[in-house]
C-alpha cells in the first residue's frame, strides 16, 4: 500500500471511528434505567431544564459519558505504549503490575481516610477524590521503580519487565485483598464495585482530577511517537538510529503508567482495554504508532463508553461494572493471543 492510499484508509477509518463515537455518546445519554423522551434530554441538554430529568442528564449522565471516552483512551494510548516499548503484544498496563499498584495505593489511601473519620465509609461520592489520581500515580509509579529494580541485570530488556511486572502485579493484587478482607464487613462495599472497575455515581468532580494528567499525556505524545516507533523495531536498531534504548524505555513505560494509574484512580482497573485496542487499531490501520494513534484514542473510547453502555442496560435498574463486560471480551482474545504465540 503506498503511503497516500495508508493516509486515505488512516483518515477514513478515523473519521468511521469518531462518527461512532458520537452515535454512542448520543446513546449513552439518551439510555439508562429512567426513561426519557428526546425532547427531555434536548431540553436538559440545550435549554434550562430543572428537575428530575435535568438533574440525571446534566449531572450524572453526560459526566459519565465524557469520563468513559477519557478513561478508555487513557487505558488504549497506555497499552499501545508498553506493546511498542516492549515489543510484546501481551503488554498492558495489568500485565505489567501497574494498575495493581496504583490500586493498592488507592485502596490504602481510602482505608487511612476512613480510619481518620474524614469521609463517611457509607458513601464512595464522600472520599477526597481530588487526591486519588496523584495517590495513584504514586503507586503506578513505585510499581514501575519496582518492577525495573527487579528486571535490572546491567540493562532491562522487554521479558524481564514483563516477567518482573506480572510477578509484582500478582504480589500487589494479593496484598489488596489482604486489605479489603480486613476493611470490615461494612466498609467492604464502599470499594467493591470499584474494584470491579465501575463508573456508577461518577460526576463532575471526578472528571477534573483527571483532566490535568490527560492533557499532560496529550503534550507528551509529540515527543515519544519517534522513540516509540524506533524501539518496535527492537534495541539493535534503535541504538543503529542514535535512540538510546534503555533510556527511552523507561520514559515510555513511565508515561504508560501515568496514564493508566490517572484512570485507575477514577474507575477502577478496568482490564483489557489496553491489550485489546492497539491490535485492533494495528489490524486495521497498520503502519507506524504514529498512523495508529488517533485510532488508538478513538477505539479505545468506543470500547469503553459501548462497555459502559451495555453495563447500564442488560439487568436494569441494576448495573454490571465496565470492567466485567471488558473482561469478558478481553480474556478470550488474551487466549487467542496466546494460541497464536505458542504456535508462531
Amino acid at each position: 500500500m503506498t503511503p497516500r492510499a495508508s493516509l486515505r484508509r488512516t483518515l477514513a477509518l478515523t473519521t468511521s471511528a469518531a462518527v461512532l463515537l458520537l452515535l454512542l455518546a448520543v446513546l449513552a445519554t439518551f439510555e439508562g434505567a429512567a426513561d426519557m423522551s428526546a425532547a427531555s434530554v434536548a431540553q436538559a441538554l440545550f435549554g434550562s431544564a430543572s428537575g428530575t430529568d435535568g438533574t440525571i442528564i446534566r449531572q450524572l449522565r453526560l459526566p459519565r459519558v465524557v469520563l468513559a471516552m477519557l478513561i478508555g483512551a487513557h487505558f488504549a494510548l497506555s497499552g499501545m505504549i508498553l506493546q511498542s516499548a516492549l515489543r510484546n503484544p501481551l503488554a498492558d498496563p495489568g500485565v505489567l503490575g501497574i494498575s495493581s499498584g496504583a490500586t493498592l495505593a488507592v485502596m490504602l489511601f481510602l482505608l487511612f481516610d476512613v480510619f481518620l473519620g474524614t469521609s463517611d465509609s457509607s458513601r464512595l461520592d464522600n472520599y477526597p477524590v481530588t487526591w486519588l489520581p496523584a495517590v495513584a500515580q504514586l503507586g503506578g509509579t513505585g510499581t514501575v521503580v519496582l518492577v525495573y529494580l527487579l528486571a535490572w541485570h546491567g540493562g532491562a530488556t522487554p521479558a524481564r519487565l514483563i516477567l518482573s511486572g506480572i510477578a509484582v502485579g500478582a504480589g500487589m493484587h494479593a496484598v489488596a485483598m489482604g486489605v479489603l478482607s480486613g476493611w470490615g464487613s461494612t466498609r467492604i462495599e464502599v470499594v467493591l464495585n470499584w474494584l470491579s472497575g465501575s463508573l456508577y455515581g461518577k460526576d463532575w468532580q471526578h472528571l477534573y482530577p483527571l483532566l490535568p494528567w490527560t492533557l499532560l499525556g496529550a503534550l507528551t505524545l509529540p515527543f515519544i511517537m519517534r522513540p516509540m516507533g524506533v524501539l518496535a523495531l527492537g534495541d539493535d536498531c534503535a541504538r543503529s538510529l542514535g535512540l538510546q534504548a534503555e533510556r527511552w524505555r523507561l520514559v515510555l513505560v513511565a508515561m504508560a503508567g501515568s496514564l493508566a494509574a490517572a484512570a485507575v484512580a477514577v474507575a477502577g482497573p478496568v482490564g483489557f482495554l489496553g491489550l485489546l485496542v492497539p491490535h485492533i487499531a494495528r489490524r486495521l490501520a497498520g503502519g507506524s504508532p504514529r498512523h495508529q494513534l488517533p485510532l488508538v484514542l478513538l477505539l479505545g473510547a468506543n470500547l469503553a463508553l459501548a462497555a459502559d453502555l451495555a453495563g447500564r442496560i442488560l439487568i436494569v435498574p441494576d448495573e454490571v461494572p465496565v470492567g466485567a463486560v471488558t473482561a469478558l471480551l478481553g480474556a478470550p482474545f488474551f487466549l487467542y493471543l496466546m494460541a497464536r504465540r505458542r504456535h508462531a
